[in-house]
Protein backbone atom coordinates (compact mmCIF):
# COMPACT_ATOMS: atom_id res chain seq x y z
CA UNK A 1 0.00 0.00 0.00
CA UNK A 2 1.36 3.39 -1.08
CA UNK A 3 0.15 6.77 0.14
CA UNK A 4 -1.78 9.87 -0.82
CA UNK A 5 -1.73 10.06 -4.62
CA UNK A 6 -4.39 9.63 -7.28
CA UNK A 7 -4.07 7.83 -10.58
CA UNK A 8 -3.50 11.06 -12.51
CA UNK A 9 -0.43 11.80 -10.35
CA UNK A 10 1.13 8.34 -10.86
CA UNK A 11 0.18 7.06 -14.33
CA UNK A 12 0.96 8.75 -17.63
CA UNK A 13 -1.91 8.15 -20.06
CA UNK A 14 -0.36 10.57 -22.51
CA UNK A 15 -1.63 13.73 -20.87
CA UNK A 16 1.58 14.36 -18.94
CA UNK A 17 -0.28 14.79 -15.64
CA UNK A 18 2.21 12.89 -13.46
CA UNK A 19 3.79 14.78 -10.58
CA UNK A 20 7.45 13.95 -11.13
CA UNK A 21 8.87 10.80 -12.71
CA UNK A 22 6.21 8.09 -13.06
CA UNK A 23 7.96 6.08 -15.80
CA UNK A 24 8.13 2.83 -13.84
CA UNK A 25 4.58 3.23 -12.54
CA UNK A 26 3.38 3.58 -16.13
CA UNK A 27 5.46 0.75 -17.59
CA UNK A 28 4.44 -1.63 -14.81
CA UNK A 29 0.76 -0.86 -15.32
CA UNK A 30 0.95 -1.21 -19.10
CA UNK A 31 2.74 -4.57 -18.91
CA UNK A 32 0.46 -6.14 -16.30
CA UNK A 33 -3.09 -5.85 -15.00
CA UNK A 34 -4.25 -2.28 -14.39
CA UNK A 35 -7.51 -1.39 -12.60
CA UNK A 36 -8.40 2.07 -13.88
CA UNK A 37 -11.70 2.17 -11.97
CA UNK A 38 -10.32 1.41 -8.49
CA UNK A 39 -11.09 3.87 -5.67
CA UNK A 40 -10.90 3.76 -1.90
CA UNK A 41 -14.04 2.96 0.08
CA UNK A 42 -15.09 6.58 0.47
CA UNK A 43 -14.88 6.54 4.26
CA UNK A 44 -11.96 8.63 5.50
CA UNK A 45 -13.23 9.03 9.05
CA UNK A 46 -9.81 8.18 10.46
CA UNK A 47 -7.52 9.18 7.59
CA UNK A 48 -5.01 6.63 6.34
CA UNK A 49 -5.80 3.86 8.79
CA UNK A 50 -9.41 3.70 7.53
CA UNK A 51 -8.07 2.33 4.25
CA UNK A 52 -5.67 -0.15 5.84
CA UNK A 53 -8.45 -1.50 8.05
CA UNK A 54 -10.86 -1.61 5.08
CA UNK A 55 -8.53 -3.79 3.04
CA UNK A 56 -7.91 -6.25 5.90
CA UNK A 57 -11.31 -6.48 7.63
CA UNK A 58 -14.05 -4.77 5.60
CA UNK A 59 -14.47 -2.16 8.34
CA UNK A 60 -13.74 1.34 7.10
CA UNK A 61 -15.67 3.64 9.40
CA UNK A 62 -13.45 4.31 12.41
CA UNK A 63 -13.18 6.92 15.11
CA UNK A 64 -10.98 9.84 13.97
CA UNK A 65 -8.79 9.12 16.98
CA UNK A 66 -7.65 5.86 15.34
CA UNK A 67 -5.37 7.78 12.97
CA UNK A 68 -3.38 8.87 16.04
CA UNK A 69 -2.63 5.27 17.05
CA UNK A 70 -3.82 2.58 19.43
CA UNK A 71 -4.88 3.36 23.00
CA UNK A 72 -3.32 3.12 25.63
CA UNK A 73 0.00 3.30 23.75
CA UNK A 74 -1.19 6.62 22.31
CA UNK A 75 -3.46 8.38 24.81
CA UNK A 76 -5.29 10.18 21.99
CA UNK A 77 -5.71 6.96 20.00
CA UNK A 78 -8.61 4.53 19.74
CA UNK A 79 -8.95 1.21 21.60
CA UNK A 80 -8.09 -1.94 19.63
CA UNK A 81 -10.94 -2.99 17.37
CA UNK A 82 -12.92 -6.07 18.48
CA UNK A 83 -13.86 -7.03 14.91
CA UNK A 84 -13.26 -10.12 12.76
CA UNK A 85 -10.39 -9.63 10.31
CA UNK A 86 -8.60 -11.40 7.51
CA UNK A 87 -6.06 -12.96 9.89
CA UNK A 88 -8.92 -14.76 11.66
CA UNK A 89 -10.14 -16.20 8.37
CA UNK A 90 -6.66 -17.22 7.23
CA UNK A 91 -5.85 -19.03 10.45
CA UNK A 92 -9.19 -20.84 10.55
CA UNK A 93 -8.40 -22.11 7.04
CA UNK A 94 -4.89 -23.16 8.17
CA UNK A 95 -3.25 -20.58 5.92
CA UNK A 96 -0.12 -18.70 6.98
CA UNK A 97 0.38 -14.93 7.10
CA UNK A 98 3.07 -12.37 7.81
CA UNK A 99 3.14 -8.56 7.75
CA UNK A 100 6.39 -6.79 6.83
CA UNK A 101 6.99 -3.21 7.98
CA UNK A 102 9.81 -1.06 6.65
CA UNK A 103 11.75 0.58 9.46
CA UNK A 104 10.23 -1.71 12.11
CA UNK A 105 12.37 -1.14 15.22
CA UNK A 106 11.89 -4.60 16.76
CA UNK A 107 12.59 -8.11 15.45
CA UNK A 108 8.89 -9.01 15.69
CA UNK A 109 5.83 -8.00 17.66
CA UNK A 110 3.17 -5.29 17.89
CA UNK A 111 4.96 -1.94 17.89
CA UNK A 112 2.67 0.98 18.59
CA UNK A 113 4.78 4.12 18.41
CA UNK A 114 5.97 6.18 15.42
CA UNK A 115 9.74 6.08 15.16
CA UNK A 116 10.83 9.15 13.19
CA UNK A 117 14.17 8.94 11.40
CA UNK A 118 15.94 6.90 10.26
CA UNK A 119 13.12 4.31 10.35
CA UNK A 120 10.06 6.44 9.44
CA UNK A 121 7.61 3.77 10.61
CA UNK A 122 4.12 4.88 11.65
CA UNK A 123 1.53 2.67 13.40
CA UNK A 124 -1.43 3.98 11.39
CA UNK A 125 -0.01 2.25 8.30
CA UNK A 126 0.07 -1.09 10.13
CA UNK A 127 -3.53 -2.35 10.28
CA UNK A 128 -2.76 -5.54 12.19
CA UNK A 129 -1.96 -3.83 15.48
CA UNK A 130 -5.45 -2.26 15.42
CA UNK A 131 -7.25 -5.60 15.87
CA UNK A 132 -7.75 -6.58 19.51
CA UNK A 133 -7.31 -10.28 18.81
CA UNK A 134 -3.86 -9.56 17.34
CA UNK A 135 -2.78 -6.69 19.62
CA UNK A 136 -3.58 -8.80 22.69
CA UNK A 137 -2.07 -12.04 21.37
CA UNK A 138 1.74 -12.24 21.69
CA UNK A 139 1.91 -15.20 19.31
CA UNK A 140 0.02 -13.38 16.57
CA UNK A 141 2.14 -10.27 17.13
CA UNK A 142 5.24 -12.29 16.17
CA UNK A 143 3.86 -12.39 12.61
CA UNK A 144 4.60 -8.66 12.25
CA UNK A 145 8.27 -8.28 11.33
CA UNK A 146 10.78 -5.87 9.75
CA UNK A 147 10.95 -5.77 5.95
CA UNK A 148 14.55 -4.54 5.97
CA UNK A 149 17.65 -5.00 8.09
CA UNK A 150 19.24 -1.57 7.64
CA UNK A 151 17.94 1.98 7.70
CA UNK A 152 20.51 4.12 5.89
CA UNK A 153 18.37 7.26 6.17
CA UNK A 154 19.21 10.67 7.56
CA UNK A 155 18.02 10.71 11.17
CA UNK A 156 16.36 14.08 10.82
CA UNK A 157 15.45 14.41 7.15
CA UNK A 158 13.16 17.44 6.93
CA UNK A 159 9.79 17.49 5.20
CA UNK A 160 9.06 17.16 2.39
CA UNK A 161 11.25 14.06 1.94
CA UNK A 162 11.65 13.81 -1.82
CA UNK A 163 13.79 12.20 -4.49
CA UNK A 164 16.76 11.89 -4.60
CA UNK A 165 16.91 10.17 -1.23
CA UNK A 166 17.99 6.71 -0.03
CA UNK A 167 15.34 4.03 -0.55
CA UNK A 168 15.01 0.69 1.23
CA UNK A 169 15.85 -2.64 -0.39
CA UNK A 170 13.60 -4.75 1.91
CA UNK A 171 16.14 -7.55 2.06
CA UNK A 172 14.37 -9.53 4.81
CA UNK A 173 11.11 -9.55 2.84
CA UNK A 174 12.92 -10.57 -0.36
CA UNK A 175 14.83 -13.30 1.49
CA UNK A 176 11.55 -14.86 2.58
CA UNK A 177 10.22 -14.73 -0.99
CA UNK A 178 13.30 -16.64 -2.08
CA UNK A 179 12.60 -19.48 0.34
CA UNK A 180 9.42 -21.51 -0.07
CA UNK A 181 9.78 -22.62 3.55
CA UNK A 182 9.85 -19.00 4.78
CA UNK A 183 7.11 -17.65 2.50
CA UNK A 184 3.59 -17.26 3.85
CA UNK A 185 0.34 -17.69 1.98
CA UNK A 186 -0.56 -14.03 2.61
CA UNK A 187 2.19 -11.41 2.83
CA UNK A 188 1.51 -7.71 3.46
CA UNK A 189 4.26 -5.12 2.89
CA UNK A 190 4.09 -1.58 4.30
CA UNK A 191 6.82 0.81 3.10
CA UNK A 192 8.03 3.56 5.39
CA UNK A 193 6.66 7.08 4.93
CA UNK A 194 9.38 8.02 2.45
CA UNK A 195 9.10 4.99 0.16
CA UNK A 196 5.30 4.99 0.23
CA UNK A 197 5.38 8.63 -0.97
CA UNK A 198 3.50 9.97 2.04
CA UNK A 199 6.24 12.51 2.70
CA UNK A 200 6.42 14.13 -0.74
CA UNK A 201 3.96 15.25 -3.42
CA UNK A 202 6.42 14.38 -6.21
CA UNK A 203 6.04 10.64 -7.01
CA UNK A 204 9.66 10.13 -8.12
CA UNK A 205 10.63 8.52 -4.81
CA UNK A 206 8.02 5.75 -4.91
CA UNK A 207 8.67 5.33 -8.64
CA UNK A 208 12.33 4.61 -7.78
CA UNK A 209 11.37 2.35 -4.87
CA UNK A 210 9.01 0.27 -7.01
CA UNK A 211 11.64 0.02 -9.73
CA UNK A 212 14.02 -1.42 -7.13
CA UNK A 213 11.68 -3.74 -5.27
CA UNK A 214 9.12 -5.06 -7.79
CA UNK A 215 11.60 -6.88 -10.10
CA UNK A 216 13.04 -8.62 -7.04
CA UNK A 217 9.56 -9.71 -5.96
CA UNK A 218 8.50 -10.95 -9.39
CA UNK A 219 11.79 -12.80 -9.97
CA UNK A 220 11.86 -14.43 -6.54
CA UNK A 221 11.72 -18.20 -6.10
CA UNK A 222 8.14 -18.00 -4.88
CA UNK A 223 6.93 -16.04 -7.91
CA UNK A 224 8.91 -18.17 -10.36
CA UNK A 225 7.70 -21.51 -9.05
CA UNK A 226 4.37 -21.10 -7.23
CA UNK A 227 0.97 -19.56 -7.79
CA UNK A 228 1.66 -16.02 -6.60
CA UNK A 229 0.44 -12.52 -7.45
CA UNK A 230 1.51 -9.03 -6.43
CA UNK A 231 -1.10 -6.38 -5.64
CA UNK A 232 -0.17 -2.68 -5.54
CA UNK A 233 -2.47 0.19 -4.65
CA UNK A 234 -2.66 3.53 -2.80
CA UNK A 235 -4.67 4.32 0.30
CA UNK A 236 -6.28 7.57 -0.87
CA UNK A 237 -6.05 10.12 -3.64
CA UNK A 238 -5.18 13.47 -2.06
CA UNK A 239 -1.60 14.65 -1.62
CA UNK A 240 -0.15 15.09 1.86
CA UNK A 241 0.85 18.69 1.21
CA UNK A 242 -0.87 21.55 -0.60
CA UNK A 243 0.12 22.36 -4.17
CA UNK A 244 -1.09 19.31 -6.13
CA UNK A 245 -3.51 19.73 -9.06
CA UNK A 246 -7.07 18.39 -8.56
CA UNK A 247 -7.04 14.68 -7.74
CA UNK A 248 -8.99 12.11 -9.73
CA UNK A 249 -10.95 9.75 -7.47
CA UNK A 250 -9.26 6.67 -8.92
CA UNK A 251 -6.12 5.15 -7.39
CA UNK A 252 -3.20 3.54 -9.23
CA UNK A 253 -3.87 -0.19 -8.77
CA UNK A 254 -2.05 -3.08 -10.43
CA UNK A 255 -1.85 -6.87 -10.34
CA UNK A 256 1.41 -8.47 -11.50
CA UNK A 257 3.18 -11.83 -11.60
CA UNK A 258 6.28 -13.46 -13.05
CA UNK A 259 6.25 -13.43 -16.87
CA UNK A 260 7.49 -17.03 -17.14
CA UNK A 261 5.00 -18.24 -14.51
CA UNK A 262 2.03 -15.95 -15.25
CA UNK A 263 -0.77 -15.91 -12.71
CA UNK A 264 -2.16 -12.52 -13.74
CA UNK A 265 -3.09 -11.22 -17.16
CA UNK A 266 -0.47 -9.26 -19.09
CA UNK A 267 -1.23 -5.88 -20.70
CA UNK A 268 -4.79 -5.96 -19.40
CA UNK A 269 -6.77 -2.87 -18.41
CA UNK A 270 -10.21 -2.62 -16.85
CA UNK A 271 -12.49 0.31 -16.05
CA UNK A 272 -14.71 -1.84 -13.82
CA UNK A 273 -15.47 -0.16 -10.48
CA UNK A 274 -13.50 -1.57 -7.56
CA UNK A 275 -12.62 -0.48 -4.03
CA UNK A 276 -10.38 -1.68 -1.19
CA UNK A 277 -13.23 -4.03 -0.30
CA UNK A 278 -12.80 -5.63 -3.75
CA UNK A 279 -9.17 -6.46 -3.00
CA UNK A 280 -10.24 -8.11 0.26
CA UNK A 281 -13.05 -9.96 -1.51
CA UNK A 282 -10.60 -11.25 -4.12
CA UNK A 283 -8.28 -12.65 -1.45
CA UNK A 284 -11.22 -14.26 0.33
CA UNK A 285 -12.60 -15.86 -2.83
CA UNK A 286 -9.16 -17.13 -3.81
CA UNK A 287 -9.10 -19.35 -0.72
CA UNK A 288 -12.88 -19.83 -0.35
CA UNK A 289 -12.93 -17.76 2.84
CA UNK A 290 -16.19 -16.24 4.08
CA UNK A 291 -16.77 -12.52 3.78
CA UNK A 292 -16.18 -10.53 6.96
CA UNK A 293 -18.86 -7.84 6.51
CA UNK A 294 -21.87 -8.64 4.34
CA UNK A 295 -22.37 -5.06 3.19
CA UNK A 296 -18.72 -4.31 2.31
CA UNK A 297 -16.40 -7.10 1.16
CA UNK A 298 -19.43 -9.38 0.94
CA UNK A 299 -21.03 -7.04 -1.63
CA UNK A 300 -17.85 -5.91 -3.41
CA UNK A 301 -16.87 -6.73 -6.98
CA UNK A 302 -14.35 -9.55 -7.18
CA UNK A 303 -11.23 -8.69 -9.23
CA UNK A 304 -11.13 -12.13 -10.83
CA UNK A 305 -10.98 -10.66 -14.35
CA UNK A 306 -7.27 -9.90 -13.76
CA UNK A 307 -6.43 -13.62 -13.55
CA UNK A 308 -6.17 -16.06 -16.46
Amino acid sequence: MLENHSINYTYDNGSGSCIGNCTYFTNLANANGFAEGYTNTGSQSAGSVSNYVSITSGNGTLSPSCDKGVYPFELDGCPPLPVPNLVDSLEIAHLTWKAYMEGYPISSGCYNKPTGGPNYYVPNHNPFIYYSDIQNDPIRCTHIVPANSLDPRPINATLPRCWPITIENDDLFINDLNSIASSSNYMFLTPNTIDDNHDCNDVSVSNAWLQLIVPQILNSVLFRTKRAALFITFDEQNCTFIGCPPAAPQLYTAWASNQTNPNTKAAFKSTQSYTHFSSLRTVEDNWALPSLVTSTDGAANNMQEFFP
